[in-house]
């Protein structure tokens, strides 16, 4: 995972070594970014584990009323992190679609949350004339595997660039990007953050992606000096 991290950053950085700034609009602080997206990665992860608990037992009827319950809990999580990001802007080139691309991959989340609401609403309702049942059974793995790609995407390459805007551009004495542009009080309270949000989740070996986008953060983090100390 690391091995993975490194290489798309290192072409991240030769693709951007030269930054271009498309817009007058007030820049967010990358910090600022960065622990947003921590927060709604962690807030994802939690309804999910509620969801997946809830899921392991009942009848097939508490079983449908869990996933509407917990597609509605995704769809308001995901349109208050739609209007968070709204208010965000990153203003270096290679960055600049980065926040538009999150608000539509959360917007398209929220189409297929939507559409497992509205299947587990059929089965409940009772059977119908005209409704392919059938279909729409077999219709819910299909949703489960589009978003489980989507995370998948988030985690690579999405979260790696994401974390790669706390990256200082200036190269050390061997022309290597070493620093971050945080200080090591403010990676100290990211990484404190990151273990909050977390917790033991950090040291499981199957991580979904969320969990492991926060662990690349943290490795990345600590791999890196801060802007605060000297330079090589």
């Amino acid at each position: 995972m690391r091995i993975v991290f490194w290489i798309f950053l290192a072409l991240t950085l030769t693709a951007g070594s030269v930054l271009a700034f498309g817009s007058d609009e007030a820049e967010t602080p990358h910090l600022v970014f960065v622990t947003e997206y921590m927060r709604e990665l962690a807030a994802i992860e939690h309804i999910r584990a509620s969801a997946e608990k809830d899921a392991e037992h009942g009848k097939v009827q508490e079983k449908l009323l869990s996933a509407i319950h917990a597609s509605t809990l995704f769809q308001l999580e995901l349109r208050s992190q739609i209007g968070t990001l709204k208010g965000m802007h990153l203003n270096a080139a290679e960055y600049e679609q980065v926040i538009p691309g999150l608000i539509d991959i959360y917007a398209i989340k929220i189409g297929y949350y939507q559409r497992v609401i509205d299947i587990s609403t059929n089965f409940l309702a009772g059977p119908k004339p005209g409704i392919d049942y059938g279909k729409m059974l077999a219709e819910m793995p299909q949703i489960r595997a589009e978003l489980e790609d989507i995370d998948h995407t988030l985690f690579n390459p999405i979260s790696p660039l994401i974390f790669s805007t706390l990256i200082d551009r200036k190269p050390d004495s061997k022309n290597h990007v070493s620093h971050l542009i945080i200080t090591r009080a403010e990676r100290t309270t990211l990484i404190e953050d990151i273990n909050s949000r977390f917790g033991a989740k950090l040291d499981q070996k199957d991580q979904n992606s969320g969990v492991s986008a926060a662990q690349v953060l943290k490795t990345f983090l600590i791999d890196l000096k801060c802007s605060d100390e000297p330079w090589d």
